[in-house]
């Protein structure tokens, strides 16, 4: 099982990073996460955790 999951998670990082656009806002919320603003910071994990579900739905069929 550990190699399925390192192939699901490298699928996913693939998804996001073939869309230039997706993988340019994933990266902003990334360094907007350590954000001294809490609600900036609030948003940045929303932001990025949203990214990840839509490209983990991706990757197991849509």
């Amino acid at each position: 099982m550990p190699i399925r999951m390192f192939y699901r998670q490298w699928a996913v990082v693939v998804e996001i990073e073939r869309h230039p656009g997706t993988a340019r806002r994933l990266h902003a919320a990334e360094q907007a996460i350590s954000s001294p603003d809490p609600v900036g910071r609030e948003r940045a994990i929303r932001e990025a955790g949203d990214i990840v579900r839509a490209a983990h739905r991706e990757v197991a069929g849509g």
